[in-house]
């Protein structure tokens, strides 16, 4: 399945996807670009392209951010795999956007170890729609060879992984981590001031606000 905004301007992907022997459908998908499916058994790849162009226009405007929220949430809902498929040369961050290229990897490295989200490197459009033909084509082959999972359980969280969970929600994996470091507690963080959520690194003043506005906005939904 292809995300129908991706199909609108990656066409030549679509089509190389066609023309290796694959059944596509175009859709919108929620997250990701490209969902792959998978034969019974194995788990089913969903896919994030971005150009280097692409990548560094949603540093800027803080949409990796939400597009990174928003894979993971579908990959816990719907037991999906992840990958980023970054597209183009990376030495074109410094030469021809005059970025720091040490500022583009910090911020790939945090996509990788903090978020847990896997990036792999493809030198161009032509290149990713022979890899995403090759992988669809290969997913589920090697699980055939290993007999089923019979039960799988699902170990409960700790008190403070749902502590950890709850702060992801409000600032994303990173900050979450400062934030109930700096204030041990949910019930400290809660009842923080803007000033007092200001002191944690990495928190600006916009982010602060919003945090504040959060935990002290009263609930007026259904009950």
């Amino acid at each position: 399945m292809v995300d129908s905004r991706e199909a609108a301007k990656a066409g030549r992907i679509v089509d190389g996807l066609r023309a290796a022997g694959l059944e596509v459908a175009v859709a919108h998908l929620s997250a990701g670009d490209y969902y792959l499916l998978a034969e019974e058994g194995s788990s089913p790849l969903l896919v994030e392209r971005k150009t280097v162009t692409d990548l560094l226009n949603s540093i800027r405007d803080n949409r990796l951010w939400n597009q990174l929220r928003l894979l993971k949430e579908a990959a816990e809902k719907e037991g999906v795999d992840l990958v980023i498929v970054l597209e183009g040369w990376l030495g074109a961050v410094e030469k021809y956007r005059s970025w720091r290229i040490q500022a583009v990897l910090r911020i790939l490295d945090e996509v990788l170890l903090d978020w847990g989200v896997p990036i792999l490197p493809s030198p161009n459009t032509q290149a990713t729609a022979r890899w995403l033909a090759a992988k669809a084509k290969s997913l589920g082959r090697r699980e055939r060879k290993r007999p089923p999972r019979l039960r799988v359980e699902k170990k409960p969280l700790t008190p403070a992984e749902r502590a950890l969970y709850v702060a992801e929600g409000l600032a994303g994996p990173v900050l979450a981590r400062r934030l109930l470091r700096h204030f041990g507690t949910l019930k400290r963080l809660a009842n923080a001031t803007v000033e007092e959520l200001l002191k944690v690194e990495g928190i600006g003043e916009k982010r602060a606000k919003e945090i504040y506005e959060v935990l002290n906005t009263p609930y007026e939904g259904q009950p």
